[in-house]
């Protein structure tokens, strides 16, 4: 694994948290969505010295992902030229076969969707995440 950085992701059933980091350490950047699916959605970004936040409605997941995507365009660094390696999620149940970080494939995505009535909450935005960052 090379230096180059890391999104990573926590999609819950409300809100996505997010960093830019390097397997070495420094964090580049990082961010929340918060209230998807309300009228009264806000975010916050932040990279080295340059914070911002600000407040507009993110009707789902997807429209989460989007804005995190113009947050790194408009405020920095550019996830297109950074380099990312790899993105990982955070998922909250992953019954007996899912204990250890897992390479996602379709058939990984559907297992998890499959384990969904144990983790209602929470599975379903991180199969809304993962599908989203692909």
């Amino acid at each position: 694994m090379t230096d180059a950085p890391v999104l990573e992701i926590n999609s819950g059933s409300s809100s996505v948290k997010y960093q830019l980091v390097r397997p070495s350490g420094p964090r580049l950047a990082a961010g929340t969505i918060e209230r998807i699916g309300e009228t009264d959605g806000a975010w916050r970004h932040s990279a080295g010295s340059d914070s911002g936040s600000g407040k507009q409605p993110v009707a789902d997941h997807q429209s989460a992902f989007a804005l995190i995507s113009r947050l790194f365009d408009d405020r920095s660094p550019d996830l297109a030229s950074s380099g990312v390696q790899a993105v990982g999620h955070r998922v909250v149940h992953g019954g007996a076969r899912f204990s250890e970080p897992t390479l996602v494939s379709a058939e990984v995505l559907d297992e998890i969707e499959g384990l969904s009535p144990l983790a209602p909450l929470h599975n379903p935005p991180a199969l809304a995440g993962i599908r989203a960052a692909q």
